[in-house]
């Protein structure tokens, strides 16, 4: 069985529990499939989520502290971050809506367009 919708985890790492639920409701509206971790404080608590879950991009959401190592941990997923600062992460983004638009466009070239849009 293969899988037509872009799977998206999305975490909060350092910052206050909620706080990615407006960026879940921003992906689902494009039409991507959205699962809400919520505030996850480790690195194996963030590999852990992402084995049971088996998204195509994990989406963090980071305060003052970063998930270190998490790219090398997690090969096979695409990451992105979104907070203040500095990041380590190639996909790191200020705001909400850069992030929601960055994986828009990675839905558009990785998977078909949900039947809903196709009308």
């Amino acid at each position: 069985m293969t899988r037509h919708l872009l799977r998206v985890v999305l975490a909060e790492f350092g910052v206050e529990e909620g706080s990615a639920v407006a960026l879940g409701r921003l992906l689902r509206d494009e039409g991507v499939e959205v699962v809400y971790a919520g505030r996850l404080d480790t690195v194996e608590q963030l590999v852990r989520t992402v084995e049971q879950e088996d998204p195509d991009i994990l989406g963090i959401l980071r305060g003052a502290s970063e998930p270190e190592g998490l790219a090398e941990t997690l090969p096979g997923v695409l990451l992105f971050a979104v907070g203040n600062g500095p990041s380590g992460f190639d996909n790191a983004f200020e705001s909400q809506e850069d992030a929601a638009n960055w994986v828009s466009g990675v839905r558009s070239h990785t998977v078909e367009t949900p039947s809903d849009r196709v009308r």
